[in-house]
């Protein structure tokens, strides 16, 4: 788009000023100020955050959420107010001066894009004659600043420079809800075991991390650690994580000056203290024609945790003890995350299964296998146990 060039005012007094000047001087470099306007407060001004600039896209409009460093100042007027044409006029006369391009204006608006020496720099310029607001992005990639986990913090997960956590309430057993994405919508899920809860504020006179940059950085160390998003939005992330066979909950609030981590090491279901022996297999599955196992995935995967071998061998025992069984082999996933995602993997873990057997010496056309994802559960998915019922290989006589 071609530059947009503004009459022949001459620029602003304040468009003479470094960056420095115009930051003692309470400024959004590389904009200055209008003669007759100030500042309140210094400006608000954060490491790495989003904005919504408005740009022109033919006969239309749209919006581009540009991240980076930001920085924010209001101004109102010190006497008599100037009108908006003055005040859009001066700063697009300032902005084309400093060779930005203006990529959308109307009466109260100017948005305009400045590329100097590799640098993006997206300016927003919003008037209603007693307030002028700017709005400075330096355009950036997101670097990870969360510390490594300390003090009082949760083990897995570290917090923001220059956060400090005030308040830790930590239960050996109690529960608490997470939101999950449900499709199109959202549901709450209660979730029980060994809770971990952290209030963190900033420090006196530090800085104040954005929305975007405290959830980014949380996001980012979750899925460093294996985790699956279940649900994020600009203030939240929930996630669910295993750590050495234990499944862990995260969730992440927050609001800038304050940021609130909960977790929950979810209680284990244990079905049986030992593996279910071939006998009694058989018999259920002479009663039912179905029986249910509980064999140990990997989280998130469909590889077979050591602890599954013992189990295995009994169903290997099985079919060996009635050469004519055949068995249809069913993965059975809880409703936590995608619905299709969750079939998938069903279906990888029954066939991980199957091909166990198979190694076993068991012949292929007496095995199937059948992915049904969420769908035939067993118990309530509402609570920890239920779910953890729902997770099964259930084994059905063909």
């Amino acid at each position: 788009m071609k530059t947009l060039r503004w009459g022949t005012l001459a620029l602003l007094a304040a468009a003479a000023l470094t960056p420095a000047q115009a930051a003692e001087n309470a400024d959004c470099p590389p904009v200055g100020s209008l003669p007759g306007y100030a500042a309140g407060d210094a400006p608000t001004q954060r490491a790495y955050a989003g904005v919504d600039f408005t740009v022109k896209k033919g006969d239309d409009t749209e919006t581009v959420n540009v991240a980076g460093r930001s920085c924010t100042q209001s101004y109102t007027p010190t006497g008599d107010a100037s009108s908006d044409l003055e005040i859009q006029d001066n700063y697009r006369s300032q902005l084309d001066g400093l060779g930005a391009e203006t990529l959308f204006s109307d009466d109260n608006h100017t948005v305009a894009k400045l590329d100097k020496g590799g640098a993006e720099t997206w300016i927003a310029i919003y008037s209603q004659e007693t307030e002028i607001d700017v709005t400075v992005v330096e355009k950036q990639a997101f670097k990870p600043t969360l510390t490594a986990s300390s003090g009082k913090d949760y083990p897995l997960l570290g917090h923001m420079p220059g956060y400090v956590a005030d308040n830790v309430n930590k239960k050996k057993f109690d529960q608490d809800s997470f939101t999950v994405q449900d499709g199109d919508d959202t549901k709450d899920v209660n979730v029980q075991g060994g809770l971990y809860q952290i209030v963190y504020t900033p420090k006196d006179g530090g800085p104040v991390s954005s929305d975007l940059e405290i959830q980014s950085n949380y996001r980012a160390a979750l899925q460093a650690l294996g985790a699956e998003i279940l649900f994020a939005d600009g203030n939240h992330t929930v996630a669910r994580l295993d750590k050495d066979g234990q499944d862990i909950w995260v969730k992440v609030y927050s609001q800038e000056t304050e940021i609130d981590v909960s977790t929950v090491e979810e209680k284990p279901f244990e079905a049986s203290i030992k593996p279910p022996k071939a006998d009694a297999l058989a018999a259920a599955l002479a009663d039912k024609g179905v029986v249910s196992l509980y064999i140990n995935f990997d989280f998130d995967k469909a590889t077979l945790r050591p602890d599954a071998a013992p189990i295995i061998a009994q169903v290997v025992a099985l079919l060996k003890n009635d050469a004519g069984l055949k068995l249809e082999v069913d993965g059975n996933t809880d409703n936590i995350g995608g619905h299709d995602y969750n079939v998938t993997l069903s279906q990888q873990r029954a066939e991980t299964v199957v091909a166990a057997l198979e190694g076993a010496g068991i012949a292929a056309d007496r095995l199937s296998a059948v992915g049904n994802g969420p769908d035939k559960p067993i118990a309530d998915n509402d609570d920890s146990r239920g779910r953890a019922q729902n997770r099964r290989v259930d084994l059905v006589k063909m």
